[in-house]
Formats: structure tokens, C-alpha cells, sequence
């Protein structure tokens, strides 16, 4: 077995140059909390064939048949009838992919270049993402959460968007989305864009027409580049856009004058209870969010006061709220702070449930991403992909749970392995496969590179 593997080896360097002998670690929290076993070891065990020369040959055959991602092809046997998205946070920076650590990771006093111990460097979250900090710019990243949103089950995306201005952060934002929807459009999920009023209120202490036009042009902007995308979320045909609060903008006459800048017939939702500040004939409905008294509020709002049968409803999941404000100095101690405990997975099973068992249109998962409120349910330290199994049999998927670490594995070897060029081919190979709903040849790739590469997890 030695002097095969050698001979092979031989054979891989001379068909491509830049093969590195890295080996992957995974740090203790994650065996500990979520690996009964290794099931990269057990993907190894499991090859038939260890012929690598042969399957690089195959595989580079199949890149020049002009593959593509195959649209509308996704196993999924969603058993609630319901859609689900996921909120999505684009506004991660990495010094790697941006220059610098964005304010999402530091706020006001973390420094994520300090890193402890245990591997993890000081973020501004009580929770540590399974693959570290990032950048949502990150085409391994984009791959690493949309392969997870696949398996899950999940429809889409929906996007946290602050306009289309340059101010603070938010040019990055709408960047960062932008660069995100473009690896999306490579896939059959789908995304929308929930807009933050308050974007508007950075830039004058009160409401006048100047704000009033930057709200009508960033309606407009999501009308002219969104809303034309095949894969755009569409609610009884129509273009979902939904608008967080609205917090700022309070008058139903001026939001009147922002919408009726929208040529498109649309689907647009307000959250929860803003009927006084949009006049319901401005919109078409509502969607729940997260409340200080969970279930109380949630059960409250779906049996006292929404109409299922007039208006277009959007329900919640959540995991939790635990917001970092405080301890990062984005908020005074002396400010008013609540938070939403976890309780392990009962308050996502409970907020699901509770969802489930009302007619809304849609479920919108609060939050894929945002730790800095400590809402997220992709992969950490702490919580492993516990929450993304329960997502898994709420959406009737047919992926296993062992199907999630196909998308932790190729990004891994991908970032251990960044200067190997046959690493690096594989791994784009096992991706496309992995996306395209064939689970297994993805581990038999994944398996035969790390027998090769590394398989010291």
C-alpha cells in the first residue's frame, strides 16, 4: 500500500505542480461538542478506489464538457408545504479578503489578530463561527454557507440591506451582498432584500425631502438590480421586499411618496405591528421577528393580531438573542439590554413550532449570521450543526446530518491547502457535486484528497 501510494503520488506532482503536505486540525470544542466520529476517516475507509491520477483525468474530462450547476434540482420533500429563508448578515470583513477586520468582528474593543489558546481569536460575539471569522467577499465562504443552506433544505436567502449610499459601512454592505448574489445565481436559491429605513437617519436629525429622495432612490435600486434576477423571491408573482421597522421613517404619507416610486407590483412587508407608521394600502403584509417575551409575543401576534386571510404573513425562527453590544461598546451598560435564552434547541423548536402552527406564507430563520446579537445558526465552537439538524427535519430535507460536513471539509482543505492547485481542483469538484445532490461522489473526493493531502483532523 506504501509504494502505491507513492507511485501515485509521483504521478499527481507530475501532472500538477504546488502540492503541499498540510494536515487539517479541528480544534477540541467541535469534537467534543458535535463529532461522535470521524467521519472524514470514515469517507477514507470507505474509497474503493484510491487511483487519484485517474479520477484527476476523469474530472478535468467532465470540466470540458462545459458543466454547470444544475438550477431547480435540489432533493428536498418539504413536509410543512411551507418556504423558509434565512436572514442573512452581508457585512463580514477579513484582512485576508478586505484589508482589514470589518466592525461586525471588533466593534468598539475586540481585536480578532489576538488570538488564545484554543485557536480563537477575540471576536465581538459570545459565539465563535466553526471555520473562524471571515469575510463575506470570500468565494470559499460564499460556497462554505450556500452548500450548508442547500443541504439544509432551505430556499433562500434573505438580505439585510442598508442602502446604496456610502456611509459608514454601508457601500461595503451592498457590496458585499452584491458579490455574494453572484455566487448565488449559480445555485436554485433564491434571495431577497429587507431594507433598514434607518439608513437615512445618519446623515440629518430629521425628516425632509433629502432623506425622503435617498429612500425613493434606494427603493428604486432594489427595483433596477434586484428585482430582475431569475432568482429573485417572488410572493403571488410579485417581488418580495420587505422593510425593517420602519424605524425612521414614520409618516404613512411620506412612505406613500417611496412607493409610489415603484414601477414593479410588489410584495411589501413591514414588521410586525407598523401599522401605524405604513398604512396598510401601502402595503401587502407583515412578517414576525424576535421579542424579549418570546412566545408570549409570537402566540400574541399570530392569534390577536395578524389576518391570514387579508395579508401576507412571514413567520420567525430563532435560535436566541444575546447581543455582544455591551461588552463590545457599541452600547452603555446603563441602556436598556434583554436578552432571549437558547435553552439549548427548545427556543428554535418552540419559535418554530409556534410558526408552523398558524398559516403564514413563509418562515424566515432569525438569523443565519448575525453574531453580534448572538442570533445565528450556521456552525460554531459552541453549538456545532445542532441547530441545521433541527432546520434539516423542519424542511423534510432528504440530506443526512452527515452531509453538513461536506461543506466544512472543502473549505478547510481548501484554506489548508490554498497554494495546491490539484487540492484546489478537487475540492471545486467535490463542491459541484455536492451542490448538484450527488452527496457521495463529494465524500469519495473529499475522502481520496485527504488520504493524499492530509487526514489528520
Amino acid at each position: 500500500m506504501k509504494v502505491f501510494r507513492k507511485i501515485e503520488l509521483i504521478i499527481v506532482l507530475i501532472i500538477f505542480v504546488g502540492c503541499s503536505s498540510e494536515k487539517l486540525l479541528e480544534n477540541e470544542e467541535f469534537k467534543k461538542e458535535d463529532v461522535s466520529e470521524k467521519l472524514h476517516e470514515k469517507w477514507v475507509e470507505e474509497l474503493e478506489d484510491h487511483n487519484i491520477a485517474g479520477i484527476i483525468e476523469e474530472e478535468r474530462s467532465n470540466v470540458s464538457k462545459n458543466e454547470i450547476l444544475f438550477k431547480k434540482n435540489r432533493i428536498k420533500i418539504n413536509t410543512s408545504g411551507k418556504r423558509f429563508y434565512v436572514h442573512y448578515m452581508p457585512w463580514f470583513q477579513s484582512p485576508e479578503i478586505d484589508g482589514e477586520w470589518g466592525q461586525h468582528w471588533t466593534m468598539i474593543n475586540k481585536n480578532p489578530d489576538k488570538i488564545n489558546r484554543k485557536g480563537k481569536r477575540e471576536i465581538a460575539s459570545h459565539y465563535y463561527p466553526l471555520i473562524g471569522p471571515y469575510s463575506t467577499k470570500d468565494k470559499d465562504l460564499q460556497q462554505y454557507h450556500l452548500l450548508l443552506m442547500k443541504l439544509c433544505g432551505v430556499d433562500g436567502v434573505i438580505f439585510d440591506w442598508y442602502g446604496k449610499r456610502d456611509v459608514l459601512d454601508f457601500d461595503y454592505i451592498k457590496k458585499g451582498m452584491e458579490n455574494f448574489i453572484e455566487e448565488l445565481e449559480k445555485t436554485d436559491l433564491e434571495f431577497a432584500v429587507m431594507y433598514e429605513d434607518r439608513v437615512v437617519e445618519v446623515q440629518e436629525r430629521r425628516i425632509n425631502e433629502i432623506q425622503i429622495q435617498q429612500a425613493k432612490e434606494d427603493i428604486q435600486y432594489i427595483e433596477q438590480n434586484y428585482f430582475t434576477n431569475n432568482n429573485y423571491i417572488q410572493i403571488k408573482e410579485n417581488p418580495l421586499l420587505m422593510i425593517f421597522g420602519p424605524n425612521y421613517i414614520t409618516s404613512s404619507e411620506d412612505w406613500k411618496l417611496i412607493f409610489n416610486s415603484l414601477e414593479t407590483k410588489s410584495e411589501i412587508l413591514t414588521l410586525w405591528n407598523s401599522n401605524e407608521r405604513i398604512n396598510e394600502e401601502q402595503t401587502t403584509g407583515e412578517y414576525a421577528w424576535i421579542d424579549q417575551n418570546h412566545l408570549e409575543t409570537l402566540s400574541g401576534y399570530y392569534n390577536e393580531v395578524v389576518n391570514f386571510n387579508e395579508r401576507t404573513v412571514g413567520g420567525v425562527a430563532y435560535p436566541r438573542f444575546n447581543d455582544f453590544y455591551v461588552e463590545g461598546g457599541w452600547k452603555s451598560a446603563l441602556e436598556e439590554d434583554w436578552t432571549v435564552k437558547g435553552r439549548g434547541l427548545k427556543t428554535f423548536k418552540e419559535s418554530f413550532n409556534e410558526s408552523l402552527n398558524h398559516p403564514v406564507d413563509f418562515i424566515q430563520i432569525a438569523t443565519w449570521n448575525d453574531f453580534g446579537e448572538g442570533t445565528q445558526i450556521e456552525p460554531t465552537r459552541e453549538f456545532g450543526y445542532k441547530h441545521l439538524r433541527v432546520l434539516q427535519k423542519y424542511t423534510g430535507t432528504s440530506f443526512s446530518k452527515e452531509d453538513l460536513r461536506i461543506p466544512y471539509y472543502i473549505y478547510k482543505l481548501r484554506k489548508e491547502h490554498k497554494n495546491n492547485y490539484t487540492v484546489q481542483f478537487l475540492m471545486n469538484r467535490a463542491h459541484y457535486y455536492a451542490m448538484n445532490n450527488k452527496t457521495s461522489k463529494a465524500k469519495t473526493i473529499i475522502g481520496l484528497t485527504i488520504f493524499y493531502f492530509g487526514y489528520d483532523f
